[in-house]
């Protein structure tokens, strides 16, 4: 993807529930835990920490400190993010307008019918549909490691960004998954098989995580201009282990990584069932890295 100076690309329509460019590939990014629902805070600190998520924290790094803003959450998936979006922390304004913006369509179905939402699909490596500065702020959350040219990607956020803008680039390093098991040597072996693992038929790269600044370093280098606001990180704890948790799709992902050695994947999906066994008994943990970079537009 070559920069695009000073053109605008076109928007498409609204995209229909269902609607769909293509096959969706598996992508190791997408595997986020089921969405919360976020309740209305009770004024403690201790409760505002409890319901701090990956997709709040990305939501909060994006400034939603004015009224207006119009922000497109780039890799949306189901929508986790723009949710965080709309319901804001204390303090924080819900932007005007939040473009979802995917390769396929995964979009709840209450969020393509809220009228605040604009669901777009389009090919993320190819020029982003939107006009040169239509943007107040942009979100992306472990959608890097997929792309054929990050640094090419980051020049079009650049465009479609105003001046002063926003872009919050966030990636989990998948080299940092932590599971609690009896066998810690054989779980090393297993983190880094999925690490270095390309899943489904898209590219991916699983120390992205801790590419994010050098990432930004280098669009610098090839005349964006940006401006490093924030770089911070996290690692939520999850104890749960039931299908649909995080851990457990991660674990999913990391099974499916040892399935072209047979053996390994015996001793895998024993692993599986030991991780099962340990959450049930109250002795299990999983947590991740994420990594956040926060851009400003010069």
């Amino acid at each position: 993807m070559r920069r695009r100076s000073g053109s605008s690309a076109p928007a498409p329509d609204r995209v229909r529930p269902g609607a769909t460019t293509g096959p969706s590939p598996v992508r190791r990014g997408s595997v986020a835990g089921p969405s919360r629902v976020r309740q209305r805070r009770s004024g403690t600190r201790a409760a505002r920490v409890a319901d701090v998520g990956r997709h709040e924290r990305v939501a909060e790094l994006a400034r939603l400190d004015v009224e207006g803003l119009v922000v497109a959450d780039v890799g949306c998936g189901s929508g986790r993010t723009v949710r965080a979006l709309l319901d804001p922390a204390p303090g924080a304004h819900a932007p005007r307008l939040v473009h979802a913006l995917d390769h396929v369509s995964a979009l709840d179905d209450d969020l393509l019918a809220d009228a605040r939402v604009r669901s777009r699909i389009t090919d993320l490596d190819g020029p982003l549909p939107w006009r040169d500065g239509e943007l107040d702020r942009l979100v992306s959350l472990n959608t890097a490691e997929h792309l054929g040219d990050p640094v090419a990607h980051l020049a079009e956020v650049h465009r479609v960004l105003r001046p002063g803008g926003l872009c919050v680039l966030a990636h989990s390093d998948w080299d940092t998954a932590l599971f609690t098991s009896t066998d810690d040597q054989l779980t090393r072996t297993l983190v880094d098989r999925f690490t270095a693992a390309a899943l489904g038929p898209g590219r991916s790269d699983g120390f992205m995580g801790r590419k994010l600044l050098a990432l930004a370093a280098t669009a610098v280098r090839r005349g964006s201009g940006w401006t490093v606001e924030a770089a911070t990180s996290w690692a939520d704890p999850h104890r749960r282990f039931d299908d649909g948790s995080l851990a457990w799709k991660v674990a999913t992902g990391v099974l499916a990584s040892a399935q072209d050695d047979p053996v390994l994947a015996a001793r895998a999906s024993g692993w599986m069932e030991e991780l099962r066994a340990l959450a049930a008994a109250g002795q299990f943990l999983f947590t991740v890295t994420d990594v956040a970079v926060v851009l400003r537009r010069d």
